[in-house]
């Protein structure tokens, strides 16, 4: 990477030497601290950096607070879109408008600190240029995690590690520094459902991931919920061709056991389970095939100060 001189001397230079990227919706709460603290994290780091929010259709003053913060930070910029588009459309704006050699993706819930990017950055230059992206992961868990949630790593983990081609690094999801042809590629991937890690893995990128300990976030209850922790762990597994091999197997036992059984309850339970396992197969291809073709429309990315106005 570039050293050029330190961004928060002036306006952000077209090109600078990390974007820090955080999606938001409904922030108003917590944007100044977020984009503080990473302008601060910056400015400490010593090299040239921008903070770029991206606005998604939030509906409470989270535009006015970042309108504030760019009148009087100029290494901060944001983009708006509008209407609400969704937490990966929002990452993918964000990868598109960054300007840095290396972008790093956080989550406004002050989940993933800015503190540690200096790490991830760090490991990303020690490592050699077959790794596209370096993920932080989370060395602890809290003890109140539901049981569902943790039950359900369990299942997609080893599901990953029995059937993946390319597994996704434990623990890697949307906290992560990657290279700026890397992010450009992926922000016009049409993905809507499955993290950044199972793309990745989809696309046979290399990844290496850091530890830090996960503090507390400044909300109760994930945004993501239930359902859409259940539509992305479903939408990584068929983007890693995981739900297709585990379709064939299952096909294939199913029908074995139907051949072999003399019940024809057996029989009957065993040949809708091969039917069932198969349609699985050319479902996970049909989602492969619409979620990793390349764009063909434009997200509607409005410039904050025009959006604001």
């Amino acid at each position: 990477m570039s050293h050029e001189p330190n961004a928060h001397r002036g306006e952000p230079a077209d090109r600078v030497d990390l974007s820090f990227v955080i999606p938001m919706y409904n922030e108003e709460d917590i944007a100044r601290e977020a984009v503080e603290r990473a302008v601060t994290v910056g400015k400490n780091w010593g090299r040239s950096f921008e903070v770029l929010a991206v606005d998604d259709g939030s509906s409470d003053s989270t535009a006015r607070v970042l309108a504030e913060l760019r009148a009087t930070t100029p290494e901060f910029r944001w983009v708006q879109l509008r209407p609400n588009c969704g937490q990966p459309a929002s990452s993918k704006a964000g990868m598109i408008a960054a300007r840095g050699d290396v972008v790093c993706v956080l989550d406004a819930d002050m989940q993933t600190p800015p503190e540690i990017v200096p790490q991830l950055v760090a490991a990303l230059d020690q490592a050699g240029p077959e790794v596209a992206a370096v993920f932080g992961v989370t060395s602890t868990r809290k003890r109140d995690d539901p049981a569902r949630l943790l039950v359900g790593q369990a299942v997609f983990y080893f599901l990953e590690t029995t059937f993946g081609r390319h597994p996704i690094p434990h623990g890697a999801s949307s906290f992560f520094v990657m290279r700026q042809d890397v992010a450009r590629r992926l922000g016009r991937l049409t993905f809507t459902k499955g993290n950044v890690g199972a793309i990745m893995a989809a696309l046979g990128l290399g990844m290496r991931t850091v530890n830090y300990v996960k503090p507390k976030s400044y909300r109760d209850d994930s945004r993501l919920g239930l359902r859409g922790h259940v539509e992305e762990a479903v939408g990584s597994l068929a983007l890693t061709g995981v739900l297709t091999r585990f379709g064939i197997t299952g096909g294939a036992v199913a029908a074995l056991t139907a051949r072999r059984s003399r019940s024809r309850l057996a029989r009957t339970a065993a040949g809708v389970t091969a039917v069932a396992a198969l349609g699985s197969v050319a479902a996970a291809e049909w989602f492969n095939r619409r979620s990793l073709r390349v764009a063909t429309t434009e997200l509607p990315i409005f410039e904050g100060e025009a959006a604001h106005d």
